[in-house]
């Protein structure tokens, strides 16, 4: 598999931290293999001292495993991971509704970028809600729950119906009662149908390596 890093990053270290950051949200690392560095290295086209630091880096964003004398792997989803990581999302969802702190410092989900798929504009507007607490710790940690469960989310519209859930959570958006509702009954839905999500992962994955 080769890797490709987005954009133009300035330095090796960025080169292969948005390769490896890209190819988790895809899907691509999921099945726990474990990340040889020299492969890794070769694959990017970079020398392997970046591609160290940068798995790294990623083991301290709990992205991947940093097995101790035996390597990095990437992570290993099974239906229950899906069910905690969801439950997780909504809870801290919730708490940031509890806590308003204002305007957050991005534009709202109907200033964002109409032609982006329904999930990106569903991730957005949950970014939305957690910015407004004003509550950086809460939004660190939120962040990294969305970047474990992001290969999930990507094929969220092969299970749900997204552009009408979206409909509905953007009308709620100004209604705290209305939004917390929804909320829930949208997080409900995924962690009673992790097992689906789960095979259409694995799907994606089994395709990706060909």
């Amino acid at each position: 598999m080769r890797l490709v890093a987005p954009g133009k990053p300035k330095d090796p270290f960025s080169a292969a931290l948005d390769a490896l950051r890209d190819q988790l949200r895809r899907g691509r690392l999921v099945s726990g293999e474990p990340l040889t560095i020299t492969d890794l290295a070769h694959d990017l086209g970079l020398s392997a001292t970046p591609v160290r630091e940068a798995l790294s880096r990623l083991a301290g964003e709990r992205l991947i495993e940093d097995r101790r004398g035996r390597g990095y792997f990437a992570p290993r989803f099974d239906v229950s991971d899906l069910v905690e990581l969801y439950g997780l999302r909504r809870l801290y969802l919730v708490e940031a509704l509890a806590s308003d702190g204002g305007p957050p410092s991005f534009p709202p989900p109907e200033a964002s970028d109409p032609g982006l798929p329904p999930s990106a504009q569903m991730v957005q507007a949950f970014d939305w809600i957690v910015a407004r607490a004003g509550n950086r710790a809460l939004f660190d940690v939120y962040r990294q729950i969305g970047e474990r469960l992001a290969p999930a989310v990507r094929v969220e519209g092969q299970v749900f119906p997204l552009a009408d859930e979206l409909a509905e959570l953007a009308a709620a958006l100004d209604d705290p009662p209305r939004l917390r509702t929804v909320l829930a009954r949208l997080h409900a839905a995924r962690r009673q149908r992790a097992s689906e999500l789960m095979r259409a992962l694995r799907a994606g994955e089994n395709i990706a390596s060909l």
